[in-house]
């Protein structure tokens, strides 16, 4: 397609330096689809371009367009892509992997050492079109709205936390009730656990995880997690631990609160050391998962059902804005003031 398109760029290194630019659009290659942009939700990803902190600073290399949530319509397809059609509405599996080392062929592509990441170390979705692979575009043939399905790239990170261990009548302790969290706890209700204990000190952000679905709140400024979780739970310790914060205190806290042979998986991310009691942590036989991204594609088609069968993330949505007004979006993720901010082209 030719033409031009309006898109967000980090310009150049450094605090600040995104600016609002025309650009062609994007080639096809003879793999890739065209995806017009209906709907981009920021991240906190964006929030560490902007501010250009050390995560940032060693994946990317501006001039680039930012932003990796998104969902839209596809309007134009490589020769040699079958699977999907014009008019498509996809969302976007995020980590583009190579494929041919040994991680992906064992089947572990969500950890390929070699993954691209778009909008971070390749052009990315705050744009009015944005090409990809063909693979990386996951079809949906029903969903709530462009918005909702903007939201699918970190949804899926959450259904792969807590899907890793099996939650059929399980007791789970969710730390962090931000955007994922909260989705997280979503899906923790439907996989079937019987009590849901959500822990998070901000209560706009523990509200919404109420509004998903755990049955008790707790602040742990205010309370000792160690009594607070088991007096929640029945007077029982919890079968499964979900991080979302990254908090590395929360997280050798909940040892505190957690059963023998229970399971803990962790998506939050931190530069901090976690330290606990070795010995303690191996006679009590307990488990520690690391989560990175999504499993291509499990989570996604597992996704596809939870959505299905009719959870709902209208809540995670608090604000909706046009792309030329992408700073106030980047502000209020940055404060916390939002929940999800969406941008629309």
């Amino acid at each position: 397609m030719k033409g031009t398109m309006k898109c967000v760029i980090k310009a150049a290194p450094g605090e600040g330096n995104l600016e609002l630019v025309e650009r062609p659009i994007p080639p096809v290659g003879p793999n890739d689809v065209l995806i017009k942009v209906h709907s981009m939700a920021v991240c906190g990803t964006d929030v560490h371009i902007m501010m250009w902190n050390p995560f940032a600073s060693t994946r990317m290399k501006p001039p680039m367009i930012i932003g990796h949530e998104f969902s839209g319509e596809v309007v134009e397809k490589g020769e040699l892509v079958s699977q999907i059609n014009i008019g498509d509405a996809v969302s976007a599996e995020t980590h583009i992997v190579c494929n041919t080392c040994e991680t992906c062929h064992n089947g572990n592509q969500h950890v390929c050492p070699h993954t691209k990441v778009i909008g971070l170390s390749r052009d990315g979705a705050l744009a009015e079109y944005i090409s990809i692979p063909a693979e990386n575009a996951i079809v949906f043939k029903k969903f709530a709205n462009w918005e909702q399905l903007s939201l699918m790239e970190p949804f899926i990170a959450a259904v792969h936390a807590a899907t890793q261990f099996d939650l059929v009548g399980k007791s789970v302790a969710v730390i962090g009730c931000g955007p994922i969290g909260a989705m997280g706890i979503g899906v923790t209700k439907y996989a079937g656990a019987s009590r849901i204990v959500a822990i998070e000190p901000v209560a706009s952000r523990g509200q919404k995880g109420l509004d998903m679905g755990a049955d008790v709140l707790i602040d742990p400024i205010k309370n000792d997690v160690a009594q607070a979780v088991p007096a929640a739970n029945n007077g029982e310790k919890v079968d499964v631990v979900l991080d979302f914060s990254g908090n590395v205190g929360a997280i050798q806290a909940s040892l505190t609160y957690i059963k023998p042979e229970g399971k803990i998986a962790v998506l939050g991310l931190s530069s901090k050391n976690l330290t606990f009691q070795l010995d303690e942590f191996v006679y009590r036989g307990l488990t520690l998962k690391g989560i990175a991204g999504r499993r291509m594609y499990k989570d996604w088609e597992t996704g596809k059902g939870l959505l299905a069968r009719g959870l709902d993330l209208s809540p995670i949505i608090t604000h909706k804005l046009p792309m030329a007004e992408f700073q106030e979006g980047l502000r209020l993720m940055k404060t916390g003031e939002c929940c999800k901010c969406v941008l629309i082209p």
